[in-house]
């Protein structure tokens, strides 16, 4: 049966009932598409139809209108509309509890928000704008491989709480660009002379939550039996000669952790969930993984870990806005005596 939903009457629609603050009127809206969605779905049997993907679209418009204006008296129906997008697929609705995180507390949305996993995203992502949730109730440090409910110093250092995926406002916004520079190449280092064998094959991060692809360009080395150094003078080699790079810049791995989050958060140039949270629950990951920390270890074994860390960054000829290029070492700069680790993507718009 053709649904009689129409995207620039449902943008229009949206637009008008919250603006004149008619939250009965938004949320039956809402419940009518998914209702026609449903309708549409079940005489579907193969592929997606042309309706489908226009009703998926106009409903997706209206949960964000909701999830964005729907007053705090009103979380609830925020949280139902929510779970009700995230459980049809975030390749379909993006990151939505990005955007509740960004524009709701966690004292608004944690008492309705009942489903774990969703539950435990929402509330990383809005530690990561500067909640301290250490201790909330309902939730479980442990849900996540043992990520911190508060922000480490380190992730604080150069973390801008203000700028994070996902726009504020009723129209959804690009993602943030992770793009790791060494632009001004202060302190910057001639890299060594290649030795040594290949560096193990760059293999993309696991997928972090069920059903929830990351999207991420970038992959993971497997450790590299050298200085940090030497590991990246290894990697680059494969490079042709012109395109490959001299110098490398040292930073700190805290400088290098806001870029980490948006790229192993889904941030790409195609990408369509880019999430903060699963960003950061990838980072912690993958520290644990080079630490060979259990996920029960103490967030102070992590911190300490990320205390000893040496990196480097380095810039390639073909790079232009989605790139992380990174050395990461333990043992310092100099020596052959140190464990190392490459995170390289680059992703071309």
């Amino acid at each position: 049966m053709r649904h009689h939903f129409t995207w620039g009457e449902v943008f229009e629609r949206s637009d008008r009932l919250a603006d004149q603050h008619d939250w009965d009127g938004l949320i039956r809206l809402y419940d009518a598409l998914d209702a026609a969605l449903a309708e549409e779905s079940a005489e579907e049997s193969a592929e997606e139809s042309a309706d489908e993907r226009e009703l998926r679209q106009c409903r997706a418009r209206v949960a964000r209108v909701a999830v964005v204006e729907l007053p705090a008296t009103r979380a609830p129906d925020a949280v139902r509309i929510l779970v009700r997008e995230y459980e049809d697929g975030p390749p379909h609705s993006g990151a939505l509890w990005e955007t509740l995180a960004h524009v709701r507390t966690w004292e608004e949305v944690g008492p309705h928000l009942r489903h774990p996993l969703l539950r435990h995203l929402v509330a990383h992502a809005r530690v990561l704008r500067g909640e301290d949730l250490s201790g909330a109730d309902g939730l479980d440090p442990g849900a996540y491989g043992g990520v911190p409910l508060s922000l480490a110093p380190w992730e604080a250092e150069f973390w801008d709480v203000q700028e994070h995926p996902g726009s504020s406002g009723r129209s959804g916004g690009s993602a943030a660009i992770a793009s790791l520079s060494s632009v001004g190449r202060e302190g910057r280092r001639r890299l060594p002379t290649a030795g040594g064998g290949a560096v193990p094959v760059l293999a993309a991060p696991e997928a972090l939550v069920p059903g929830a692809p990351t999207y991420t360009f970038v992959g993971v080395s497997g450790p590299v039996r050298c200085g940090v150094e030497q590991a990246a003078a290894r990697y680059l080699r494969t490079l042709p000669a012109d395109e490959r790079p001299s110098y490398a810049t040292p930073i700190s791995f805290a400088a290098a952790y806001p870029d980490l989050v948006l790229a192993l958060g889904g941030s790409s140039a195609y990408g369509t969930v880019a999430s903060t949270a699963l960003g950061r629950v990838a980072v912690w990951r993958m520290l644990r993984r080079f630490a060979g920390l259990p996920p029960t270890a103490p967030t102070a074994d992590v911190s300490a870990f990320v205390a000893g860390l040496t990196c480097l960054t380095w810039e390639l000829s073909s790079d232009e806005i989605w790139f992380v290029h990174l050395a990461v070492g333990q043992g310092g700069l100099e020596g052959q005596g140190g464990v190392s680790w490459i995170v390289d993507g680059q992703d071309v718009d």
